[in-house]
């Protein structure tokens, strides 16, 4: 078994829960972890046993002991950490949002596919048994055709200027951090829209803060989408189909338990017990991607990225949100 040595940009919170997780995979080595700030690369190198840390992600692109490097930084840094690392060789796993924008993924698949550069986005929530459950049952046809998809994610964050989600110059905003996450659902298994009716509401520093969208999809699929940062939302998704329904029950997009509902049947409860947060699965997805040869992996392509951040691009344009890059 071929042990692949990982590399983290990024030292904040997202970047220490894949720390955790990717410890529980024996084919991987967490090895270095670069930062804007040496110091803070040096406390987190110190927290989860790293031997490296480097104050600049330049310095871990040159590092030619490392194979993937996962991209754990704010939104508006993932362009050029990622094409940084891309034109070093090596395999990328880049957090959500992929980019801020498409013309900018369009560059780095460009750059991934002419180097032959494996590259991925973190979208973890597509490798958890839970969903692997969900996209079984609606493969199998046996409840009927799908009718709406209905998906949400919301909570309370009280508004400060300072905080990155409400600072437009790092990307702030709902629709990035946390809306991309009932978009990927309802293309995960609608596919992509072909109609977007969308309204956003914004905060004083002029983030968006709320976004309201429906999706008309292929076979007159429609999905109901929400994401706030005004309220405590379920963080639910319901597939409806004509005998019966899945529920993905809060938090969907983490591990967690999913319902089925069939026409004249009792409920039937499937969960799914995790050994971690459950990041382990896409680093797995990776590994076993680089072992195979690939540069792509099949169960969550680029083209499936693109199309998500087409969505994106289109719902900004709609609403109106911008941010400071």
């Amino acid at each position: 078994m071929k042990v692949y040595n990982w590399g983290i940009i990024g030292a904040g919170w997202i970047a220490g829960q894949f720390a955790k997780d990717l410890k529980l995979l024996p084919n991987a080595f967490l090895k270095a972890v670069a930062s804007r700030s040496s110091e803070r690369a040096k406390t987190f190198a110190g927290e989860f046993e790293i031997p490296v840390s480097y104050g600049s992600w330049e310095e871990m692109s040159a590092d030619p002991e490392i194979d993937i490097v996962y991209i754990a930084s704010h939104h508006p840094f993932h362009f050029e950490n990622t094409l940084s690392c891309l034109e070093a060789g090596k395999a990328v796993l880049c957090e959500k949002p992929f980019t801020m924008n498409k013309e900018e993924l369009d560059k780095l698949v460009e750059v991934a596919r002419r180097n032959k550069v494996f590259l991925m986005e973190a979208i973890w929530t597509r490798f958890l048994p839970s969903t692997r459950k969900v996209i079984e049952i609606v493969n199998s046809g046996e409840l009927g055709k799908m009718q709406n998809i209905y998906a949400d994610f919301g909570f309370l964050l009280e508004y400060d200027p300072k905080h990155r989600l409400y600072d437009l110059e790092k990307g702030g905003g709902v629709l990035l951090d946390v809306g991309i996450y009932p978009v990927f659902i309802s293309q995960l298994l609608a596919g992509p829209p072909v109609k977007i009716h969308t309204t956003a509401r914004f905060a004083e520093s002029g983030t968006d803060h709320s976004c309201n969208i429906i999706f008309e999809q292929k076979e007159n699929i429609v999905s109901s989408l929400n994401c706030s940062l005004l309220s405590h939302s379920p963080v639910e998704a319901t597939i409806l189909f004509e005998n019966g329904y899945i529920r993905m029950e809060s938090m969907f997009l983490t591990p967690g338990p999913i319902t089925i509902h069939r026409k004249d049947k009792d409920p039937q409860l499937f969960e799914f017990p995790e050994k971690g947060g459950g990041h382990h699965h896409e680093a797995t997805e990776v590994m076993r991607c680089l072992d195979g040869g690939l540069t792509e992996s099949p169960l969550l392509p680029l083209d499936f990225s693109l199309g998500i951040m087409e969505s994106l691009d289109r719902i900004r344009e709609i609403c109106g949100i911008t941010y400071g890059n």
